[in-house]
């Protein structure tokens, strides 16, 4: 089935529950950004953690996650919205860790257990939402799963999870449940337990994996009576543009665009989100220029 997202009620005992499956998404990330092992591993947890963030409200919601940490992967950035669409990319592209499986593969080690997760909710209509905590294991669903807990004060239980058959991937999901005003901790506790005792990544790298979101979402709630609110598609899918490009190449004082036109006759800009490339002749770069030199210089910067 193609990549979907679906968002879920059951009540009682008064819980959210959202669970994706993300297989061919994450798989689009890692091609396009040329990524395998822990590196692959890590920017779909991201992804799915972004996607079930975004998801959480009707309104028009916009969520950008960053995780810092202090290990070879130094930071993840991933823009999601409330439509399903998603994008991200890590820095260092290169960085390289061993793939640590328990059989759970660990990104602990390549992320670092030092460090932050900063969420910003763009909620439309200029209301934003900033919040962060510190890292907890590395592992990104977990550590998304704490700032919930911490910085947003809502019981969470999280789980993301990419199953790779080297060099592919071959399954990518995740689930978070919340309780809701009145619900029940404990049920968010026992959630937590079973994800940490890895049956969220058993179920999607075994020989039959869930058929869609709500199949996801009754392995770790088998008995309950979900209510679903919605489903809809999911993407990877970047907001860039060639007019984008030249808004950045605008942005540069005049002299370093003259540098460009005198080293190189023009100009190429590539997207971190998408690793998609916008050539620039030397025309284009050359009215681009020209543009940044009528611009009083208080409005280059």
């Amino acid at each position: 089935m193609a990549d979907h997202i679906t968002r879920a009620l059951l009540d009682p005992p008064r819980v959210r529950v959202v669970s994706t499956l993300t297989t061919d998404t994450v798989a689009e990330a890692a091609q396009r950004h040329g990524l395998s092992g822990v590196a692959a591993v890590a920017l779909g947890r991201a992804l799915t953690s972004g996607l079930l963030l975004a998801t959480l409200t009707k309104g028009d919601e916009r969520v950008t996650l960053h995780i810092a940490g202090d290990g070879p992967i130094s930071l993840i950035t991933v823009d999601a919205n409330d439509a399903g669409e998603v994008r991200g990319y890590l820095s260092p592209r290169g960085a390289v860790a061993p793939l640590l499986a328990r059989p759970r593969p660990q990104v602990g080690p390549a992320v670092g257990r030092h460090g932050q997760v900063s969420v910003l909710r763009d909620l439309g209509l200029r209301e934003q939402y900033r919040g962060s905590a510190a890292l907890v294991t590395g592992e990104i669903d977990e550590d998304v799963e704490a700032y919930l807990r911490v910085s947003e004060q809502i019981d969470s239980a999280l789980g993301c999870e990419v199953v790779l058959q080297s060099p592919r991937v071959a399954c990518a999901g995740g689930v978070l449940i919340q309780a809701l005003p009145g619900g029940e901790p404990a049920l968010i506790r026992e959630i937590q337990h079973r994800l940490r005792r890895q049956e969220l990544y058993e179920a999607l790298a075994g020989p039959a994996p869930p058929a869609d979101a709500v199949a996801l979402a009754r392995l770790l709630l088998p008995d309950a009576a979900l209510k679903v609110i919605d489903q809809r598609p999911v993407c990877f899918r970047c907001r860039c543009s060639a007019t984008r490009a030249r808004s950045l190449l605008g942005l540069l004082e005049p002299a370093e665009l003259d540098d460009m036109l005198a080293r190189d006759g023009g100009a190429e800009v590539t997207c971190n989100f998408c690793c998609q490339r916008y050539p620039i002749d030397g025309a284009a770069l050359k009215e681009i220029r020209d543009a940044a030199a009528r611009r009083p210089p208080r409005e280059r910067n």
